[in-house]
């Protein structure tokens, strides 16, 4: 178990470092940092798994160094230290998740039981990771037992579903077609979905396979399991082959420090852990680059502000950069610019799809890809309305958009609701009608359709009346369980959890 403390004065810091029993509380490796900057270089060669951070510090605070290794590392526990009990750090130990907040004087005693609960949770999530690694892709309807893991050759893949999800149902079809791409290579595969969102494989064979050969035959078997007959709203990522038991749960973690390239890769893709390259120092100055937005926006240069959001997403792309806060925040700031100026201009006359998405938009986009394509977007709209464009293809498209909004609200409970269906009802083909309603209101058929679905179903959770599972068959769900984590991930919160806080308002 690794920690890492952090404290400005020195006095304080060789004090942590010598009278706290770090090896009887169950730590093994202790570091120590004298500011945020020198943490977080520390960290990426030590990689923690706690932190013990003072809060108010020169340059970098406690609570930017602790966003910004969450977005790094973040499983990682955190322990704030200050001398001043303020209640807006008290928010930000909350909303971190921290495990506990010590005034100074630290009191040896009570740092000492936050540590030790600090401990066990990295404790109960490794077991539980492992745990479920073993019961669901070795010993539940396998083809490879543990008895048979030695000397065989393995690999995880991780399979990272878009904000629609895999949809219901999915799971025994590809498994079926996996399991017959793969056969004529001897390779067995077994399956299991964490969530919606990813399905974690295990490929064995009895001997080290040509893996590159297999990776289409397996992308093809997924392709033809998708809606849409892509894998543009999936990412594959690869953990390193092994020959033995415990190189099982290390690939395992490699394929998810690989699916960290999503974010500049962007949907679509696949990516081995060991071909993802390392990324590059880029240091810029935010403030000066939102500015030059801004100026953009005044200026009514609507090419340069979107040439602007190109060459941001370049860079982005070509410093292999993962997602993190500092990223979100800089989108965040740019989408107030635009709200800004379009309220300052047009004040409540935007129309509905400049609001679409939700304002949250920026804060769950999982590619650079999709922030810029939003921000160009949202850019056109602005200019759009400034400078009156409008013509009878659009209009003739916004009927369309409008049409369908108005269908889906009204048939979001039809559990067979497809695009498909929806084209028809316009007389377009599918995919011209994806890009156009794409286009307008910045979201997919499906991230539209589930969004009306959980607003209903947040609706419906008003009635005390009404069972979870019946809420999930009222607005298009069979598999309740399947409805839950698709709540809990746009809403941030269990269904459980969103009932009880009902009864509290």
């Amino acid at each position: 178990m690794k920690l890492i403390v952090v404290e400005d004065e020195k006095v304080i810091r060789n004090g942590l470092l010598r009278h706290v029993p770090w090896q009887r509380l169950g730590v093994s490796e202790v570091e120590a940092a004298a500011n945020g900057e020198e943490a977080l270089v520390k960290a990426e060669a030590f990689r923690p798994d706690i932190v013990l951070s003072d809060i108010r510090m020169p340059g970098m605070s406690g609570v930017d160094l602790c966003r910004k290794l969450r977005e790094k590392f973040p499983e990682i526990e955190i322990i704030f230290s200050t001398g001043y009990a303020d209640k807006e750090y008290l928010k930000a130990a909350i909303d971190l998740h921290a495990v506990g907040y010590v005034e100074k004087p630290v009191n040896v005693k009570l740092l000492s039981e936050n540590v030790e609960e600090a401990v066990q949770r990295v404790k109960g999530r490794r077991k539980s990771e492992s745990a479920k690694l073993r019961n669901y892709l070795l010993e539940v309807d396998t083809d490879v037992s543990l008895e048979q893991a030695e000397g065989s050759s393995f690999r995880i893949v991780m399979i990272h579903f878009d904000s629609e999800g895999c949809g219901a149902g999915f799971l025994p079809k590809f498994e079926k077609m996996a399991k017959e791409a793969l056969k004529p290579y001897r390779i067995s595969i077994t399956m299991t979905l964490l969530d919606p969102f990813y399905l974690i494989l295990l490929l064995g064979s009895e001997k080290e396979k040509r893996w590159k050969e297999m990776e289409p035959v397996l992308v093809d078997a997924l392709k033809s399991c998708t809606q849409d007959g892509s894998i543009s709203g999936c990412f594959l990522s690869y953990g390193r082959r092994g020959g033995c038991q415990k190189d099982i749960l290390l690939s395992y973690r490699q394929a998810k420090e690989a699916g960290k390239a999503l974010s500049w890769l962007g949907w679509g893709k696949s990516v081995c852990y060991d071909d993802v390259p390392p990324e590059k120092p880029w240091i810029d100055d935010a403030k000066k680059q939102r500015d030059k937005f801004y100026q953009l926006i005044m200026d009514n240069d609507e090419k340069g502000a979107c040439l602007f959001q190109k060459t941001l997403y370049e860079k982005l792309v070509s410093h292999h950069l993962c997602m993190n806060f500092d990223i979100r925040y800089n989108y965040c700031v740019m989408r107030d610019i635009l709200e800004k100026a379009a309220e300052y201009r047009y004040p409540g006359t935007m129309e509905k799809p400049w609001k679409q998405g939700g304002t949250d938009f920026f804060m769950q986009a999982e590619t650079f890809a999709e922030m810029k394509e939003e921000m160009i977007r949202r850019i056109g709209q602005l200019f759009e309305k400034q400078n009156g464009k409008t013509n009878t293809h659009k209009t003739e498209n916004s009927y369309h958009v409008s049409r369908i909004t108005e269908y889906i609200q009204e048939h979001y409970a039809d559990q067979d609701l497809s695009i498909r269906t929806l084209a028809e009802l316009v007389y377009l083909t599918p995919t011209y009608l994806s890009t156009v309603f794409k286009k307008q209101t910045g979201l997919t058929i499906g991230q539209y359709l589930l969004e009306v679905r959980v607003e209903n179903a947040k609706q419906k959770m008003r009635d005390p009346q009404l069972k979870f599972y019946q809420v999930s068959e009222m607005v298009g769900y069979e598999d309740a369980n399947y409805f839950a984590k698709i709540f809990k991930k746009k809403t941030g919160v269990t269904p459980t959890e969103y009932k009880e806080s009902l009864q509290m308002r």
